[in-house]
């Protein structure tokens, strides 16, 4: 089986980044390489990173996607980013199997909302749907998660800094002439955008995000309100 880099691109996660790195501690199949990214945090993020040895704490340039940067010149065969809470122990192996069976390049995992209302849930549960059903024809997924193939992440541009959302413009940029796929290993993602501008506004404003992302208008959601890094949950 193919090595595995972790990469964890950080903004201000002081709250949430222990949880995360204690799942990649826990699991099955142990990466080859964990490595921190931080976006010039204001909070105790880098503190927190430092009490796990295994993780090694690079410094990158906001916005957080664009952290990876840092981190291209590296000879990792696996890149993986994720801005979760956490994943079940058997996650990177699932996940590693999953992409040697079908032979993938890019791939997304579904996202389950981490102690959230059922709303959230079944919003949640729509877009896990909408992804799988679409994922040979119009490939999409989220910055929580991310894996790639070095040599295809390594042969690009990477993440595009003039835009908000260049996760998912990569996504569909590398999955073009390639395999794509959503697997069936699953990530716990924070609610917290639900919870500090509640529920139907979120959905409103992601339905919207979806449509602009169908139609390949990526540049557009950079007028929409959407900050990083500034979160009280």
């Amino acid at each position: 089986m193919c090595g595995l880099s972790v990469i964890v691109p950080t903004l201000n996660e002081e709250r949430h980044v222990d949880s995360l790195l204690a799942d990649v501690a826990a699991q099955t199949r142990e990466p080859d390489e964990v490595l921190v990214v931080d976006a010039d945090s204001t909070d105790e993020t880098a503190a927190v990173v430092r009490r796990f040895p295994f993780a090694r704490l690079l410094s990158g340039e906001p916005p957080v996607a664009g952290t990876w940067a840092a981190v291209r010149r590296r000879e990792p065969f696996w890149c993986f980013s994720t801005r979760t809470f956490g994943c079940q122990r058997g996650f990177f192996e699932g996940l590693l199997e999953d992409f040697d069976r079908r032979s993938l390049d890019v791939a997304c995992p579904l996202y389950v909302p981490y102690r959230s209302t059922r709303a959230v849930e079944a919003f949640y549960a729509v877009f896990n749907l909408v992804t799988r059903a679409f994922q040979s024809t119009l490939p999409s997924g989220a910055g929580h998660c991310i894996a790639l193939r070095r040599d295809v992440f390594r042969g690009s541009r990477g993440f595009d800094p003039d835009l908000k959302f260049d996760d998912i413009e990569l996504i569909r940029r590398l999955s073009r002439g390639r395999r794509f796929g959503i697997v069936k290993q699953r990530v716990l993602v924070s609610d917290r955008r639900y919870r500090e501008h509640g529920v139907p506004r979120m959905i409103l404003r992601y339905a919207l995000m979806a449509l602009f992302f169908a139609l390949g208008r990526y540049a557009w959601a950079n007028r929409m309100e959407y900050e990083f890094g500034g979160h009280e949950h």
